[in-house]
């Protein structure tokens, strides 16, 4: 009698799928930095647009921002204002004290629940207690601003 066989079975090798990330790890990916190319520094500030307040708009803060970091283009500028807004922002709320060398310091600071008075009826009002941010000026600045 014959031996009964199975029928071998022809093995496929699988092409392996392509190895992504999941969608969830490609956002939190950092950015990739792009090289930045300096250019001459100037080190001095331009005269605002606005003559009565004399207060920079944030296209003159942006520009001023790429003269004295000597950098060529106003993205770059944009993006370290932004940089550092996020991360004082980001300090203050997590309740830290930020040194700003040379400057000073900015901190949170909670005020006490006080009573004070309406000035238009002089009637007594109870003012709640409320966190204040802070800058404290540091001596090298208020020598070089008010002498």
């Amino acid at each position: 009698m014959a031996k009964k066989t199975a029928p071998k079975k022809k093995i496929v090798a699988k092409k392996a799928a392509p190895k992504s990330a999941p969608k969830a790890a490609q956002k939190a990916a950092p950015k990739k930095v792009a090289a930045i190319v300096t250019a001459e520094k100037v080190r001095t500030a331009t005269k605002p647009r606005n003559t009565n307040s004399l207060s920079y708009t944030f296209s003159e803060f942006v520009e001023n921002i790429r003269g004295f970091c000597g950098l060529t283009k106003r993205s770059q500028a944009k993006e370290v204002a932004e940089d550092v807004k996020c991360f004082i922002t980001d300090c203050l709320k997590r309740g830290y004290k930020i040194p700003l060398f040379g400057l000073g310091k900015m901190y949170v600071r909670e005020s006490k629940a006080r009573l004070g008075r309406n000035p238009a009826t002089g009637a007594e009002i109870q003012i709640p207690a409320k966190k204040r941010i802070r800058f404290t000026a540091a001596k090298a600045l208020k020598e070089a601003v008010l002498r």
